[in-house]
């Protein structure tokens, strides 16, 4: 959201005024407007700045800036990002259990998972039995909180992937 001219910086001459409740006072010179905002106790904000005329509300400018600020954090919360944890064909266990660690926690947070597998050399000729096997070994570890929302069918580039979304019970 872009930044309010408030009190001063409004450059207008008229303005169309709407006071504390909300009320429409019609246009009115930036000075009267002016004056009714300081009467108040209050600013004078423009709102539409683009109309004609610009329209102005009285009302507190650090209400509403501290408003807009809580919105854009509401909403930078609630927004999932995809997070990529790669693998490769000759993962020992342990590792695959660190990492399976780490898949858990980044569901829970309500993140959803694009699981790697890269073949390497010799590897790409078994990627349809071998790759695509391992592959849903490490879906079917981390099964019971998530589920598969898309799989490769087949090699894209030296990479099998599947992306998995959180189940709706973990997420909340």
């Amino acid at each position: 959201m872009a930044e309010h001219r408030v009190n001063r910086q409004i450059r207008a001459r008229e303005v169309l005024l709407i006071d504390q409740n909300g009320e429409k006072r019609g246009v009115v010179p930036i000075q009267e407007a002016l004056t009714v905002a300081q009467e108040a106790g209050l600013d004078l904000v423009e709102v539409a700045g683009n109309a004609n005329p610009p329209v102005c509300k009285v009302l507190d400018y650090g209400k509403l800036s501290y408003q807009s600020k809580k919105k854009k954090q509401v909403a930078a919360k609630g927004k999932t990002e995809l997070k990529e944890i790669s693998f490769s064909m000759k993962i020992s266990d342990h590792d695959i259990e660190t990492k399976m660690k780490k898949a858990r926690q980044l569901v829970e947070k309500g993140h959803k998972l694009r699981f790697n597998l890269i073949l390497r050399g010799r590897e790409r000729a078994y990627a349809d039995t071998k790759g695509l096997e391992q592959l849903d070994k490490l879906t079917s570890r981390i099964a019971d909180i998530c589920v598969v929302e898309q799989k490769s069918k087949g090699m894209i580039g030296n990479r099998l992937y599947a992306i998995l979304s959180p189940l709706k019970k973990v997420a909340q």
